[in-house]
């Protein structure tokens, strides 16, 4: 396959432009609208970055149009020197912090939203699939009735099983009484009696089994819109919480560092792709909305992080400035901030290198492909 026969057939993967875009002109809109309502003076608003290709000023505010779309950028007057009327600087620590921290807070926002549009959208719910045996516990229910790893399971006392769902069910309703589990190893079929765990017993209800599904069958799930806006305030929740808590997780040894390695532009990339793939074939929006909600709640989280060069870090100095009841000098904190982007942009090209070296894996849908 020639290159640019490869590129045409990842065309999809350019779907990370208007992604990045709507990320970043959201949360530059969360520090647009707030230093507005706090009467700073906002200078410039523009959508992608410079060289600028048209602008018009709009009551004192130049809204342009840039070459590069890749973002969005407010640009405040005296970010650093309180002497200029109207400036950033000028107004109080609260205000400021208002300012700095509504650009992640509008990426919570925009996650919550986009989260509960996929509920509302559909989300693939599995009606067949095919389960196999991972591996099977030592000391377990299903290791006593010689389950082993690779076995597919079919039914349950005669009924069968179309998914992981179905199953787990049934063992919880037998929990503490024998049943028979039919599995189909090496071509032939077996029935093997097992009595999953009863209510008590650590592990109780379960035959001590993982379970791997492939889908075969699947069929939307459409929310109501509280359901929705419930799930997407869960969701976004959850996914702030586990990325605040990845260190104490590696700590602890309950993932490994490649799971929790962050991943680049290029990686972003293939799943964006891989999700707008998803969507041609299946006409459901979930994989794009939920990948999309997802990069959006992860943003605003590493930008809150205290960090020189990202708002976190602003914020770390804002906090130290009302400690102390004295401004870090602008000069300084100018060198700090310069300093941080710097090893940002390296982090970044570091990021780009691990992503072409280990592309991330395609993310399961649970939709038949």
């Amino acid at each position: 396959m020639d290159p640019l026969t490869a590129l045409w057939d990842h065309r999809s993967y350019l779907m990370i432009i208007p992604v990045l875009s709507l990320l970043m002109l959201v949360h530059e809109l969360g520090h647009f609208v707030t230093a507005r309502l706090a009467r700073m003076k906002v200078e410039e608003f523009g959508f992608g970055f410079p060289p600028r290709l048209a602008g018009k000023e709009i009551g004192g505010v130049v809204y342009s149009l840039n070459w590069i779309p890749l973002g969005a950028f407010v640009r405040i007057l005296g970010e650093d020197d309180p002497k200029e009327p109207d400036s950033f600087a000028s107004k109080s620590p609260l205000a400021r912090f208002i300012v700095l921290f509504a650009g992640s807070g509008m990426n919570f926002v925009l996650a919550v939203a986009l989260f509960a549009a996929a509920y509302l959208s559909g989300v693939p719910t599995p009606t067949l699939m095919r389960i196999e045996v991972g591996s099977v516990l030592p000391d377990s229910p299903a290791q006593a009735a010689g389950l082993r790893a690779g076995d597919v399971l079919l039914a349950v006392n005669d009924q069968p099983v179309p998914t992981i769902e179905v199953l787990q069910r049934l063992a919880r309703a037998n929990a503490g009484r024998e049943i028979v589990v039919r599995v189909q190893r090496d071509g032939q079929e077996l029935a093997l009696p097992v009595t999953p765990r009863p209510p008590g017993v650590a592990g109780s209800g379960t035959i001590g089994v993982s379970l791997h599904g492939t889908v075969l069958e699947a069929q939307p799930l459409r929310y109501d819109p509280g359901a929705a806006l419930a799930h997407g305030v869960e969701q976004t929740w959850r996914l702030v919480t586990l990325t605040l808590s990845l260190p104490v997780l590696l700590v602890q040894g309950a993932i490994t560092p490649d799971q929790a390695r962050p991943i680049g532009i290029v990686n972003m990339g293939r799943l964006v792709g891989d999700a707008a793939s998803t969507v041609g074939e299946t006409g459901l929006l979930f994989p794009l909305l939920m990948l999309t909600a997802a990069f959006s709640a992860g943003l605003g989280v590493v930008n809150l992080l205290p960090l020189p060069g990202l708002d976190g870090g602003r914020l770390l100095f804002l906090v130290i400035e009302t400690v102390r009841g004295q401004r870090i000098a602008p000069e300084r904190a100018e060198l700090v901030h310069a300093v941080g982007i710097a090893l940002l942009l390296a982090l970044m090209g570091v990021l780009i290198v691990s992503d072409l070296v280990s592309p991330a894996p395609p993310i399961d849908w649970g939709v038949p492909r």
